[in-house]
């Protein structure tokens, strides 16, 4: 009966153990989850920040362009020269965006790490 007990307090205490590495594990995958949401959130910044000041800057730049050649040309050619530019306008916008679709899409997903590591613990259980 005794060599029952101690088994079962050998049992309680090795299940115990292990519930101290499992929890030391979740919170280390707990840190680094919030490290990596900090990380990302600053990239996530600064890429809306240097778009919205790219497009604000692209934007001011092209009207003064715009408006020095309509200006420049003969009475007659400037409707046609203020369609030609806006087309021209509209063609950059759109490649704007998919350059910044695709630099959003080259960098690593968020939690990527994470993830990772998860993966790595669910192998190993």
């Amino acid at each position: 009966m005794s060599s029952v007990s101690d088994a079962l307090k050998e049992l309680a205490g090795a299940a115990g153990r292990l519930g101290g590495l499992a929890a030391e594990t979740l919170g280390d995958r707990l840190e680094l989850l919030a490290l990596e949401l900090r990380e990302d959130r600053i990239r996530i910044i600064q890429v809306l920040v240097l778009a919205f000041a790219g497009a604000a800057l692209v934007l001011f730049g092209l009207m003064l362009v715009v408006v020095a050649a309509i200006y420049a040309l003969p009475p007659e050619w400037r409707l046609s020269g203020l369609v030609a530019a806006a087309l021209l306008a509209l063609a950059g916008g759109a490649a704007a965006l998919c350059a910044l679709k695709r630099r959003l899409r080259s960098g690593p997903g968020l939690f990527a790490q994470s993830m990772a590591e998860l993966e790595k613990d669910k192998a190993c259980f």
